[in-house]
């Protein structure tokens, strides 16, 4: 039975555990949630024995077969990432760069402005696209993929290349900017 991360720090069974796969959509607000990702990752946990802790913010969807947690502060998101060997997330920038920093490869399913998941534009594919062919992320556009692409990855245990991170991290920051920089263009 799934515990909320809140259950499993009070009953101690996360002290000492490596997190092998963090599942997070973010922080986006009640209304777009991101439910799809997350039902779809509760069941590919269930058939896994790697452990799955996801972050599930608004959505009223119970996990199953995962301790899971709706929010947490900066720095606990942070401690997740750096204690992963796999992030599953949507395509936010704060999940590609935070992943970039800890050295965690990625499997990046963006959110989608079709179903409902993002509230204005698709920014999340136009950066899943950018990234795309990387070594370290797997991108995932059609979620009958997420299975494949999650075992995949934990089979073949990627790195992300220490060259790649800084690289990298400057190149998705840059574009943001010029994404960004464009939107205010368009808006005024």
């Amino acid at each position: 039975m799934a515990r909320t991360v809140e259950e499993s720090r009070v009953q101690g069974s996360l002290s000492g555990e490596v997190v092998l796969i963090f599942v997070t959509v973010g922080t986006a607000d009640k209304g777009i949630e991101f439910t799809r990702l997350i039902v779809a990752m509760d069941e590919i946990a269930g058939k896994l024995e790697e452990e799955v802790i996801m972050q599930i913010g608004s959505i009223e969807y119970e996990p199953k077969h995962t301790q899971h947690f709706r929010y947490a502060t900066f720095a606990e998101a942070l401690s997740f990432f750096q204690r992963a060997s796999l992030v599953v997330g949507h395509g936010g920038a704060g999940t590609v760069l935070n992943s970039l920093r800890f050295k965690v490869p990625l499997v990046l399913v963006p959110r989608r402005l079709q179903y409902g998941e993002l509230d204005r534009d698709d920014h999340q594919l136009e950066i899943a696209q950018r990234l795309e062919g990387k070594g370290w992320v797997e991108v995932v556009y059609d979620m009958g993929e997420l299975e494949s692409k999650v075992i995949r990855m934990i089979r073949e245990r990627r790195k992300v290349p220490a060259e790649a991170v800084s690289a990298e991290r400057k190149r998705l920051i840059q574009f943001l900017k010029e994404f960004i920089e464009q939107g205010e263009r368009k808006a005024g």
